[in-house]
């Protein structure tokens, strides 16, 4: 049997809140590196890391409908609705890209850089959540 990562969580009690949910509906599941989430927090979304949910690959189907995700989600500007989206370091790009090259350079990420979207016809910039 198969296990497989259903979701990457921030925070170990975002991860048991949606085991608790799972486990309710008869879908085993367990969290993974709770601990060094908790240890290392500024290597989150780093190598693909955080609190990651597993489950068994059969319950997966059953799991994303009971979560209502939508594995596939395609972008969509909130203010105008149009589908052409690009990626964009937000307001404080500077900050950003010097906090980039400080940790390209020490070899230490520092903090998360969060990666906020620009629509390109109307401009509005909105996170993906």
């Amino acid at each position: 049997m198969k296990t497989i990562r259903l979701m990457t969580f921030e925070s170990p009690v975002e991860a048991n809140l949606v085991k608790g949910r799972l486990e309710n509906e008869g879908i085993p599941c367990f969290v993974t590196n709770e601990h060094f989430s908790n240890l290392m927090p500024h290597y989150n979304r780093i190598m693909d890391s955080g609190v990651q949910l597993m489950i068994r690959e059969i319950d997966y189907q059953k799991a994303v409908e009971l979560l209502e995700l939508n594995v596939e989600k395609e972008l969509v500007c909130p203010q105008c609705h149009s589908t052409s989206i690009k990626m964009s370091l937000g307001k404080n790009w500077f900050k950003k890209l010097v906090l980039i090259s400080v940790s390209l350079f020490s070899g230490v990420p520092f903090n998360n850089i969060n990666v906020n979207y620009l629509c390109k016809n109307c401009q509005t910039e909105f996170k993906n959540i």
